[in-house]
C-alpha cells in the first residue's frame, strides 16, 4: 500500500458537507472509496485483493442472471450511496438488490431509501465497519436482509429482519446452503465462495437456472 493510500485507512474529511455537495464533489474520486457520514466524508483504500474482487464479481453475475430469469429486481454494484437519513451515514455496500416494487428508489446517483438486500464482502480494513457499524445501521434503517460474506474467516451469513425489526440469522437449509427470505428458490452452497476458481460460463448459468 502506498503512503498516500495508507493514510486513507478511514481518513475523515471533517469539513461539513451536504449530501448533494458530496455527490457532486466525490462522484469521480480517485485513489480510494468514499462514504458520506451525515455531514463528513470518510475515505477508504480501494480493495486490491483479487479474492475479494472475484467473489464480488461472481455474486454480481449470479444475482443478475437469477433476477433476470425470475424478473424480480435489479442489482446495484459498489459505489452507489444508500441515502435513508440526514443523521446517519449514506453507506455504499459492495452490492445491493432492489426488488421490483422498490425500483423507484433508484436514482441516477444514489438509492433514495434502503435497498431490500445489502451485501458486503469483508476485506481486512473493513472488518469493524461490516460486522459492527453497518450491521447496526442497516438494522435500524430497515434493510430487510444484510449479507456478510467474510473470506477471511470463510464464513457467509444472511441476516434478516424479524417482526420486531431486529436482525436474526437465516439458518442454512438441509443441504447446508445459504437461502434468502426475499429471493424464492435462491440457494447457494457457501463453500463455493471459497473456491480458487469461482463458477463462470456454463457452470454459472446452470447454477442460476437451477434457482429459477
Amino acid at each position: 500500500m502506498s503512503d498516500r493510500l495508507a493514510a486513507f485507512v478511514h481518513e475523515t474529511v471533517r469539513e461539513k458537507i451536504s449530501f448533494e455537495d458530496y455527490l457532486r464533489q466525490y462522484e469521480n474520486f480517485e485513489g480510494g472509496r468514499t462514504e458520506w457520514l451525515a455531514g463528513e466524508v470518510a475515505i477508504y483504500p480501494m480493495p486490491n485483493n483479487v479474492n475479494h474482487n472475484s467473489i464480488l464479481s461472481f455474486l454480481d453475475a449470479l444475482f443478475r442472471l437469477y433476477l433476470g430469469l425470475r424478473n424480480l429486481g435489479r442489482v446495484v454494484i459498489a459505489g452507489v450511496p444508500m441515502k435513508y437519513s440526514d443523521t446517519l451515514p449514506a453507506r455504499e455496500p459492495d452490492l445491493m438488490i432492489l426488488l421490483n416494487e422498490h425500483l423507484d428508489r433508484l436514482k441516477s446517483q444514489y438509492v433514495d431509501g434502503v435497498a431490500d438486500i445489502a451485501v458486503e464482502v469483508v476485506s481486512p480494513e473493513s472488518i469493524g465497519r461490516d460486522h459492527v457499524e453497518k450491521f447496526k445501521e442497516f438494522e435500524a434503517a430497515g434493510v430487510r436482509e444484510y449479507w456478510i460474506i467474510d473470506p477471511l474467516r470463510q464464513d457467509a451469513v444472511i441476516w434478516a429482519l424479524d417482526n420486531q425489526g431486529r436482525y436474526r440469522r437465516v439458518l442454512l437449509d438441509n443441504e447446508g446452503r445459504l437461502i434468502s427470505t426475499l429471493l424464492p428458490g435462491f440457494a447457494l452452497d457457501p463453500a463455493m465462495l471459497w473456491r480458487d476458481v469461482l463458477p463462470d460460463g456454463a457452470e454459472l448459468i446452470a447454477l442460476a437456472q437451477a434457482m429459477a
